[in-house]
Parts: structure tokens; C-alpha cells; sequence
């Protein structure tokens, strides 16, 4: 990973030339969703996830002679995140773009010492739903990950936290299903990969955490997670006709009722 800007605003904005192209497609396939909406609404969300990381592969010959290589799986921890949305609906079907906020932490019971995996991101999913029966509807799309930088204790011959190399930008395919009830909404989601973190190396602080020389094996960061949603505003077809057929026709404000 990169240590020559730490903004994370800026890792957001750096972006390849393709999931450049295709964020602005996103953006005016939104843009067109939301003046042929029927209705449309905008809330925020809440709640709990779990990551998915790799194991750790000790090489105990890389210490002493002859000692057995040993595997550590991480203990992946509940995690949280907070987001907004906007609901674009036609019908039976939605258009739901998220702005999500979100920590993670997940940790090794090395032989010395626990070794915590720590990192946070935000992640903008674009999400496309059906409505399958009052309150069930079901949806997918692609989620854009940034993430900021990731530690691990005991890393790169360090006492503490010290930067690994992982993706700074990540895509994910994402499927779920929600209910809602009036103002609320309970959200299951998981998020699975476009592509595997591959396989590192690394040189551990034996003395404090147990481990020499170790590979932090290849995986797939897929993650699942439970939300709460809240609506706070909503508005129905004739609001937004009004909207755009009265944004240009005067000076003053004007906002649905």
C-alpha cells in the first residue's frame, strides 16, 4: 500500500480510468431514475457486519529447525456501520444508492498475544430491487469499496499496529433482501468479492506475538451484514413532477410538500 498520501478522500477520488467511466455511467442512470420516479424517498441506516480475512501461516522452520508450520484463523468480530440512502421506486421495482460508513476489526490468537486486524472504508452500493410482496422485496448491484489503511499488530517486526499491503479499491456484487414496516426496514445483505486479496509475506515480531516469518494467506473479502433502516422523507409521483417542472421557473425555493 501506498505511503505517499494518506487522505482517504483522495483514495476515494483516485480512481482507475474504468470504474471511472463506469461511476458516471451510474450517475446518469441515476440522474435519469430519479426525474421518471414515481416515488421517492431518502433515509439512513445502521447496524451490524462481519468481514471475511485470510489465515496466517506460520513457518516454524523459519525460527527454529525442524519446528512445524502452524495456521491462525481469525476470529472475525462484529463490526459496525452508519449510511444514507435514497429510495427511487417505479412501482414494484427500486433504485437504492447507499453511502455507508464502516470500521473493521478482526483479530489472531497468536501464541503470545492476540493481533488485532483493524481497517475502515466506505463503501457506495448501487442497488436494483423488486418488490415481491408487501414488505418483502429482494436486490442486487454493485458495491464500491475504499478502503483506508489496514493494520495488523505485530506486522513488519513492530510491538504494535503497523500498515499491511491490501486493495485500496475494491467491487463487490451485492445481494439481499429487506422487510419494511411503515418508517423502518430490517436489511440482510452479503457482499461477495470481484476478485481475491492475494497471499503476502510478512516478518512478525517473534518475541512479542509467537510468530517469525508468515504468509497471510489469499481470500476473498466478502462480508454480510444486518441494517436498520429509517425513512425520513418521502414523497410521492406528483411531488416529483412538480419538483422539476417548478426548479427553473422562479428564483425562490421550491420543495415538495
Amino acid at each position: 500500500m501506498s505511503g505517499k498520501d494518506n487522505s482517504f478522500s483522495f483514495r476515494i477520488l483516485n480512481k482507475t480510468p474504468s470504474m471511472k467511466k463506469l461511476q458516471i455511467t451510474l450517475l446518469v442512470f441515476l440522474f435519469c431514475s430519479i426525474i421518471n420516479a414515481q416515488e421517492f424517498a431518502i433515509g439512513i441506516k445502521g447496524g451490524l457486519n462481519k468481514y471475511n480475512i485470510g489465515d496466517v501461516l506460520s513457518f516454524g522452520g523459519s525460527f527454529q529447525q525442524g519446528a512445524p508450520n502452524e495456521i491462525f484463523s481469525p476470529n472475525n468480530e462484529l463490526n459496525f456501520h452508519f449510511g444514507a440512502f435514497l429510495d427511487i421506486s417505479f412501482g414494484n421495482f427500486f433504485v437504492r444508492p447507499e453511502l455507508i460508513f464502516g470500521s473493521i476489526n478482526n483479530n489472531y490468537d497468536f501464541p503470545n498475544q492476540t493481533s488485532e486486524w483493524k481497517t475502515s472504508k466506505v463503501d457506495i452500493p448501487i442497488l436494483v430491487g423488486y418488490k415481491v410482496f408487501d414488505p418483502v422485496a429482494i436486490y442486487v448491484g454493485p458495491t464500491f469499496s475504499f478502503n483506508q489503511d489496514v493494520t495488523l499488530d505485530g506486522a513488519n517486526n513492530e510491538n504494535g499496529a503497523s500498515i499491511i499491503p491490501y486493495e485500496e479499491n475494491l467491487a463487490h456484487f451485492s445481494f439481499g433482501i429487506q422487510v419494511e414496516f411503515k418508517r423502518f426496514g430490517v436489511d440482510l445483505r452479503y457482499n461477495l468479492p470481484a476478485k481475491e486479496i492475494p497471499t503476502t509475506r510478512n516478518d512478525f515480531n517473534f518475541s512479542e506475538y509467537g510468530v517469525n516469518q508468515a504468509d497471510i494467506k489469499a481470500f476473498e473479502p466478502s462480508q454480510m451484514s444486518l441494517s436498520l433502516n429509517i425513512f425520513l422523507f418521502r414523497t410521492d409521483g406528483d411531488d416529483v413532477d412538480d419538483f422539476f417542472s417548478n426548479l427553473f421557473k422562479s428564483n425562490k425555493c421550491w420543495c415538495p410538500k
